[in-house]
């Protein structure tokens, strides 16, 4: 099943005592972020830009709250609470006066299905990189490999695939063809509508969507 992940950026006054790096968070609601400003030579300034990643936020991902059908202000109020507890002394209504840090820009970026949802048993799905078509090799984070969907994963899968290919031009036997499941062969699949939201913008057709979102 996909899973939706919001992506947020936040631009704010002055510079914040950060990382150059990116940072895995102990929000519950902000999994990795990182400033910039810091990081990317073409945002680098005087003042922070914080590049985050909002997640999980819908009840299929764990979330308590449907994070992404709320509008954009609910989810940068909920966002600056979060940082004010990773950034105590410069973000939030606790923050020094001469240090506080004000945000002058924010956009909310929601991609419905960004990743899926690695539940148990699961793995069983996937295909293998070699297929019983001949000279057609699969490679994707979708495939089978000890990683969930990701850039990780999309990496190992494409090195297996190298591997298949190679073992082929050198006569040796592969890892083998892995069976398509038996609860798919012959199974009728129907389309289903993105979780948490409905209508006719580009999150409803797994595309991201920047700037106000009104869930009808």
């Amino acid at each position: 099943e996909g899973i939706p992940v919001i992506n947020i950026q936040i631009w704010f006054d002055r510079k914040l005592n950060s990382v150059d790096g990116l940072c895995f968070s102990r929000s519950s609601l902000l999994s990795v972020y990182a400033d910039m400003s810091n990081c990317c030579a073409e945002y680098a300034s005087e003042t922070s830009m914080l590049e985050l990643v909002f997640a999980p936020c819908s009840p299929e991902a764990g979330s308590p709250v449907n994070w992404i059908a709320k509008p954009d202000s609910e989810i940068i109020d909920a966002t600056l609470k979060e940082l004010a507890r990773l950034f105590p002394t410069e973000i939030g209504d606790d923050a020094p006066e001469h240090k506080k840090a004000r945000m002058t820009k924010s956009t909310v970026v929601r991609v419905p299905r960004s990743v899926y949802a690695a539940v148990p048993g699961r793995n069983k799905f996937r295909p293998s990189q070699q297929t019983p078509i001949d000279n057609f090799i699969l490679a994707g984070d979708y495939a089978s490999q000890k990683y969930l969907g990701s850039m990780e994963g999309a990496v190992l899968s494409g090195k297996l695939a190298a591997e298949v290919i190679c073992d082929k031009e050198m006569n040796r036997s592969s890892k083998g063809l892995k069976d398509v499941h038996s609860s798919v062969l012959g199974k009728e699949f129907s389309s289903k509508d993105p979780v948490g939201i409905v209508g006719s913008g580009a999150t409803v057709y797994g595309g991201g969507k920047q700037g106000n979102f009104e869930n009808p």
